[in-house]
């Protein structure tokens, strides 16, 4: 299954890529929010990186396994006795001395070792600490993709929360104008002073001040969205996404999931680190046991003498015992023993509060539902408000000021209400990390 889901991502990946290109050429890119994250984990440089220390890791594991696989080394090493070399006499034929080199002045020797760890304390918890690092820099990753994906998330949805506060404002300063130019006319007409048309004019001022703001607003985040999806400035960026539809995801009275704390990439990153501390115990024990290695060498000589005293074949085994060191590997142990507890007590400590947090941030969605949910009522009666005066004031049954008065609180009624929905947002960011449900 395992397997099944990683095929299926890299196939997802892939057909991302292709969209993308496709889309590259054109300088305009279009993502859903889910997309816009799967491009930011596959482009975004801190994550590269990040992905590469666990290949790192990966290669570390393999270095520190293959120092107890055979180890394979040759060698040449040649000499040149500058002494007299020794000589042996010998009887020969006829009662006459025979004199004979014993060795050779310059010669050369070839040889080829095979060792092999046969028993190592240290090795051994050695390799499982590799792999429990291996286990760290991918949990690291892991939790980089979480932060990488929220800000992303945050980002996108700011972005569509910008667009429709801007739509919001220029529909009010279209407003404004046919008001203000209603007002010209009525005072050129002598139906209306000069003071109608100035206060009309002040209003339209700063609504179209505030749409200035909030466009800049709208670049800023545009900007910033594209920089957590490693994307240039000059593209250009599409939303699909709905704004309404993605916050009604947000009802945290729609879908109860039970809450494990052990999702929570702190959590897994603290009960890695105490097994890291359990193997550091280990590896200081270790070094109370005794260690041992076997070889096997092979060596001839390159000009071999009338007589050789150097064997051509050697096995052997080394043994060695640890017996006293003044109480170092000791208090090496004592000291391993509590950082382990240091560990453990961390992670039973930021278990507890992440389970403060998780009741916290419930309660904090929880409220900030109602604020939405309330001050999107409000939006709706304001604007209807609004609208009865439009009319009234197209009748002549309302003034300029009746309008103007009942513009600003419509806006003031948008702006508590978008608000509400980044502080909705920020609270369902903020769950979703604590779960691990991003």
């Amino acid at each position: 299954m395992k397997q099944k889901n990683i095929v299926l991502h890299a196939f997802f990946a892939f057909c991302l890529s292709l969209s993308i290109n496709a889309q590259g050429q054109q300088g305009k890119y279009s993502f859903s929010l889910t997309q816009a994250q799967e491009y930011a984990v596959s482009n975004n440089l801190q994550r590269k990186n990040a992905a590469l220390d666990v290949e790192i890791a990966k290669k570390k594991v393999w270095e520190t396994t293959a120092q107890g696989l055979p180890q394979v080394s040759a060698g040449v090493d040649f000499q040149y006795i500058l002494n007299d070399l020794p000589k042996l006499t010998f009887p020969g034929q006829n009662g006459q001395p025979v004199e004979i080199k014993v060795g050779e002045k310059a010669n050369a020797t070839y040889s080829i070792t095979v060792s092999q760890l046969v028993f190592n304390g240290p090795y051994i918890v050695g390799l499982q600490a590799s792999r429990a690092y291996k286990a760290m820099s991918e949990h690291a990753l892991a939790k980089t993709d979480q932060e990488l994906k929220a800000n992303v998330t945050a980002g996108y949805l700011t972005v569509l929360l910008l667009q429709e506060t801007t739509s919001i404002i220029d529909s009010s300063v279209a407003n404004l104008k046919r008001i203000a130019n209603d007002t010209e006319q009525l005072q050129k007409s002598g139906f209306a002073d000069r003071t109608a048309v100035d206060q009309v004019k002040v209003s339209l001022s700063l609504v179209e001040n505030s749409a200035a703001e909030t466009r800049k607003q709208l670049n800023t985040a545009y900007k910033l969205l594209k920089l957590q999806l490693g994307l240039p400035d000059s593209i250009t960026v599409e939303l699909t996404d709905n704004l309404r539809t993605m916050i009604g995801n947000f009802n945290p009275y729609a879908t109860a999931q039970p809450f494990d704390p052990s999702n929570n990439i702190n959590l897994k990153i603290l009960d890695n680190q105490v097994a890291i501390s359990k193997l550091q115990l280990r590896l200081n024990q270790s070094y109370f046991l005794p260690s041992i290695s076997a070889f096997v060498s092979f060596q001839r000589l390159h000009k071999e003498p009338q007589i050789n005293f150097t064997p051509t074949a050697l096995l052997g085994a080394k043994l060695t015992l640890p017996i006293f060191s003044s109480g170092m590997r000791i208090s090496k142990v004592q000291q391993a023993k509590l950082e382990l507890s240091k560990s453990v007590n961390t992670y039973n400590q930021t278990r507890q509060s992440i389970e403060m947090d998780y009741a916290d941030a419930k309660a904090n969605l929880s409220v900030a539902w109602a604020k939405y949910e309330a001050q999107s009522k409000n939006k709706e009666l304001a604007a209807q408000v609004l609208e009865e005066y439009r009319v009234k004031y197209k009748n002549g049954t309302a003034s300029q000021l009746d309008v103007i008065q009942a513009n600003d609180k419509y806006l003031q009624a948008v702006g508590n209400y978008l608000a509400a929905i980044v502080e909705l947002i920020n609270a369902k960011v903020r769950l979703d990390k604590v779960t691990g449900n991003i």
